[in-house]
């Protein structure tokens, strides 16, 4: 009974945090929508890369979630299989029909298949809480993003007053406080998850005492992330992009690939490409030009039959709009994909 009731009730909070993960992906679906064009560098190692949209930047952490919920539609298909009926270990002697039990029970659609192990099994827990853990390191990573993005170093988002705190003693302090809750509460989920694994690893088979050290891992679990997942919906929604900032921030250096694909296009092979373009750079780090800036006999220095077309490259809503593969970052793509998201997620 004990085993039924708990599965009973994961099945019901694992759909619960599915429906909390689909608001949080719609809340970032329409800043995406708003933002299919909004150009803003991307990042390597921290260090600016190549120029993106910010609506390919929602997207991604769109499809990062879409995981996550895909991942608890398949731990909710694995906990709906029925103990009831395996009696404490050895089966039943009164003629329980468990495939009447499952009928009535809707929530299942099989039948534990061995008493024992009926009885036993825990792992629709540790699935659950491995689930919601993996989910809390990504709500991290867009919490790091997000108090990365709203730093004055960066300013490319701006958070609502709702979700952001003052300082006790700097009056001019805006702090990320509701994100760096979030990214640390992925810690906890962890916790719970690694405690019950570690409680689960040396018991004998069938029931111990011990199991009832399931229940409060994944009520911590499921109500911590209930409210993280609440909290992040409502901060993406609210956050406004700084559109300005994002332009500012981009530089002529994040298009030295683009330059190095014009090569390959010209016959280059991408290796050569690749260093001659990096003698560019260099030398409009000695000149102290940036590489538009560069005279065209600088240019033709490293690949003669480059003419005056080349400075055509430095343009970033060209450079985006070129990357047209299928997941890139060109405001046409993104747009489709939102479309798609959109058919998804409005359900």
């Amino acid at each position: 009974q004990v085993a039924t009731d708990m599965r009973l009730f994961a099945i019901g909070a694992a759909r619960l945090v599915g429906d909390r993960l689909q608001g949080l992906q719609l809340a970032l679906l329409g800043q995406a929508e708003r933002h299919t064009a909004t150009v803003l560098p991307g990042y390597t190692h921290l260090q600016r890369a190549q120029p993106i949209t910010f609506g390919h930047w929602c997207l991604a952490y769109v499809e990062m979630f879409e995981r996550d919920r895909q991942r608890i539609e398949d731990a909710i298909s694995r906990a709906r299989t029925l103990p009831l009926g395996a009696g404490a270990l050895a089966g039943n002697s009164l003629g329980v029909e468990r495939e009447r039990l499952t009928e009535l029970l809707d929530e299942f659609d099989a039948v534990a298949g061995n008493s024992l192990d009926a009885v036993s099994d825990r792992d629709f827990v540790a699935e659950l809480l491995f689930t919601f853990a993996l989910t809390g390191v990504h709500l991290s990573r867009l919490a790091e993003d997000m108090v990365l993005y709203s730093s004055a170093e960066f300013g490319f988002i701006e958070l609502a007053d709702a979700y952001s705190t003052g300082s006790s003693i700097m009056p001019q302090k805006k702090n990320p406080d509701s994100m760096e809750l979030l990214r640390g509460k992925s810690g906890r989920l962890i916790g719970n998850l690694v405690g019950l694994l570690t409680t689960l690893k040396g018991l004998p088979m069938t029931y111990n005492k011990d199991m009832q050290e399931d229940k409060e891992p994944f009520f911590d679990s499921l109500d911590t992330l209930d409210l993280g997942l609440r909290v992040a919906a409502a901060a993406v929604d609210t956050m406004e992009a700084n559109v300005e900032r994002m332009r500012a921030a981009l530089d002529d250096a994040m298009l030295a690939t683009d330059l190095a694909d014009e090569l390959v296009r010209l016959g280059v092979p991408f290796r050569e490409a690749h260093a001659k373009v990096g003698r560019l750079v260099r030398r409009g780090i000695e000149l102290r030009l940036p590489l538009r800036e560069l005279p065209l006999t600088e240019y033709q220095a490293v690949q003669p039959n480059l003419d005056a077309g080349v400075y055509a490259i430095f343009d970033f809503a060209r450079s985006v709009a070129r990357k047209e593969s299928l997941g890139g970052t060109a405001p046409q793509r993104v747009a489709e994909q939102c479309v798609r998201w959109r058919d998804l997620l409005d359900c």
